[in-house]
This record gives structure tokens, sequence and C-alpha cells, in this order.
């Protein structure tokens, strides 16, 4: 009842003025053809178009003449910039969509924790850390932009990161070399997502969080991740050149980002090879339309430049694993939990690196792809054509290490 008193004798007057603000956020759509990013493609989105080497030639040169004339160029990649790292696209002829419209299997070559990031991936290093190329948006889940070297603050991962699992309770991130899905995905889902694991974040008070981590990956129909998007919104709005690789702009809210530039006097470009809805307005603007294979093009592109694109380096990942696995926390009271590792930028031979011996002793397992030589070559050769990957005969094997408990063992293909 003195609490009702209280109600009743507030005085209001005393209130500052507040103003209600409605926001719709996005999501990702999963209906209409024109937005679903599922639906079946047409004929004439699967047709791929190439342009002569003459014509690239000189493309290369126009789309060098945008970018050293530009104060602040964005850059949007798809799908396409990571088929090098035989990670299958789309739309493509053989991509995921197509094939499955046709009642088809998509072919996987390697699973997403064994591929490395691309020369164009490589390129995008050099160009940012040039401060040629401000942002980078982009919709692949793979990781590779981060992985390359991209830092968090020069990139927008719309759709999440397999590699990266959010705290629930600090919103920390946490990037780490394996799928934190783990490899039981109908099992995570029905766990909320949850990774099994806590957050080794260290609070204000000095005392550990330990809250628990969930994947990042954005879900059809789920929303954007706010302040990502803002972001993406907001760099593409001060972009005076905004240039997309290897997307089929079909997927919103991402494909109409680089209308907030082009439409206030920006010039916008495409490269991909297959055409979209938004090629007349990347020529009104005053833009390169470019049809070709990403690294291809990009080859010219950073030749121009006088740039030298280093090949991606495993010492990269080494580093990272030497920083996750003194930190990395079990959640005991979790249903599973994700004990295996995916190594695959070990070296074909000897023993682990000695911070993975560590962590097997703490009750880790890990699992090390080994891929010869000759077989990244044949892969890179074959490029989009079917590779088998439970041939007996593959150079590809698994080695699963584990603690004493729990006895090693070692299959062909994987």
């Amino acid at each position: 009842m003195a609490f009702l008193g209280e109600l009743v004798q507030f005085d209001r007057s005393n209130l500052a003025p507040t103003t209600t603000v409605e926001k719709t956020l996005p999501v990702v759509p999963e209906s209409s053809h024109d937005s679903n990013p599922t639906a079946a493609p047409t004929r004439a989105e699967v047709v791929e178009y190439h342009d002569t080497d003459a014509e690239l030639e000189a493309k290369a040169d126009a789309l060098v003449a945008l970018l050293t004339s530009s104060s602040r160029a964005v850059f949007y990649t798809g799908a396409g910039v990571s088929t090098a790292a035989s990670i299958p696209d789309y739309r493509g002829p053989n991509g995921i969509w197509t094939l499955l419209a046709q009642g088809l299997a998509p072919t996987v070559k390697i699973s997403l924790d064994m591929a490395t990031p691309t020369y164009t991936h490589m390129a995008l290093v050099e160009l940012v850390q040039r401060g040629i190329v401000k942002f980078i948006v982009s919709t692949n889940v793979d990781g590779l932009h981060r992985r390359s070297g991209i830092p968090a603050t020069s990139l927008a991962e719309l759709h999440g990161n397999v590699y990266l699992e959010v705290c629930n309770k600090c919103g920390d991130e946490h990037l780490r070399l394996f799928d934190v899905r783990g490899a039981h995905k109908r099992q995570f889902v029905q766990l909320k997502r949850l990774t099994g694991r806590l957050c080794e974040s260290i609070k204000a008070d000095g005392q550990p969080c330990r809250g628990l981590l969930r994947d990042s990956i954005i879900n059809f129909g789920e929303q954007l991740p706010p302040a990502t998007l803002e972001k993406a919104t907001e760099e593409s709005k001060i972009a005076d050149l905004t240039v997309v690789l290897g997307s089929s702009m079909r997927v919103s809210p991402a494909c109409e980002l680089p209308s907030l530039s082009y439409d206030n006097g920006g010039k916008f470009c495409i490269v991909n090879l297959q055409k979209t809805s938004y090629d007349a307005d990347c020529l009104s603007s005053g833009g390169v339309r470019v049809f070709s294979d990403i690294d291809e093009f990009m080859k010219k592109l950073m030749h121009r430049l006088g740039i030298i694109v280093p090949a991606f380096s495993t010492a990269v990942d080494e580093e990272m694993v030497k920083r996750e696995y003194t930190r990395l926390i079990p959640d005991p009271d979790a249903e599973y939990v994700m004990r295996k590792y995916n190594v695959s930028t070990m070296a074909d031979d000897g023993p682990p690196p000695a911070v993975v011996l560590d962590q097997i002793k703490t009750g880790f397992t890990f699992r090390r792809h080994v891929v010869t030589k000759e077989k990244h070559a044949k892969l890179a050769l074959e490029g989009n054509n079917s590779v088998s990957n439970t041939s007996t005969t593959s150079s590809t094997t698994t080695t699963t290490i584990s603690t004493p408990s729990e006895p090693s063992s070692t299959s062909t293909g994987h």
C-alpha cells in the first residue's frame, strides 16, 4: 500500500521530455524470389560471362584510376572470392542452390576449417594496410577475411563467422581456428547454439566473465547484428567508391548498401561472372562492370598498382593456436562440449606444436588434417570440378590426437 501511495503522489513535472523512436531492424529474408537467397536460380542467372583479356586489361586500368582518385573506397565480398579456396558458391553452374534446385547434392571438397585465404583475400589485406580500401563488408561466413589479416575494425561480417563465438553475458567476441559449432550440427542447434565453452574475458573488477558462448552465424529469418549493420551502413554512406567482388547481389540488405554511396554521386563497380540486377546502376554511376574470375582480375589490378601480394602464411594460424589454447574454458555443465580442433595448418610431418601437446594433457582432443602438396595442387587445378572426398586412394588423412585415456586413431579420407 505504501508503494501505491508513492505512485499516487509522484510528481511527473520533474520528468524530462522523451521521444519514442521506432526502428525496424532488417533480417536475412526467407521469401520472395527477388530477395530469397535460396531461390532456385533461373537459367539466365546461372550463365557465366567472361570478358576478353583485352577487355580485362582496359577495365583493370579503369578501376585503378577510380581507386587512385578515391578518398574512401569500400569493398563488398560474396562467395565468389572464396571459390579459389575450394569453397562452393551459391548460384554458379555448380553452386549450392543451383545443384539443389536440380535435385543434386552440392560437392564439398574440403571442410571450412581446411580452407585458407585466397589471392584476393591477401590482396585486400594489402589494400587495407595501404589505406587504398577503407572498409570491407562481407556476407561470407567462412572467416577467411579475419584469418588473412583484415582487422575487425576494418570489416563488417554481416552474416557472422563460423570461427567466431560471442559471449551471451558481456558480448565479447572470441575468434578461433575451428568451426565453433562443432561436428554435431543438429545437436548444436538443439542446445540453443551454445558452443560448450565459457567466456575467458576478464571484467573491469578483475574477475573472469565466464558467460556462455554461442556461435555468431546469422541464419535465414534472423536479425542482423545491429552494431555490425550500423557500421556497414555508415561506411557505405561516406564511401565515394564501392566495389562488389564475387556476389550475385541477391541478399538484402547487403545488396542495397552500395546504393547509399552511388545514389549520392559515388562510383559503383561490380566484378562477378554472372549478371546482376544492379549492372545498370553500375554503368550509370560511371563505374566499371567486370565479368571475370575474381582472382584473375585482382592479379591484373594489383600488378597495375605495383603491389606484390604475399601468400598466406600459416604462422598467423600458429600464433592464434598458442594464444587460444592457453585460455579455452570448457563449460563443465554443458550437455555437449566440442573438444575437437581441426588443425589444417600443421606441417605434413613431425609432431604437433608443443602448445597443442600441452592442451592434450588438459583434456582437449585435436583432429589433425594432413593434405599433401600434391593434393593441394590437384584441388587448385580442378577448380569447381567434382572431387571425391571418400576415395580410399586420397592423400588426405585425418589423425585424432587424444588424451591418454582416449586411444589415437588414423583414417584415410575425411
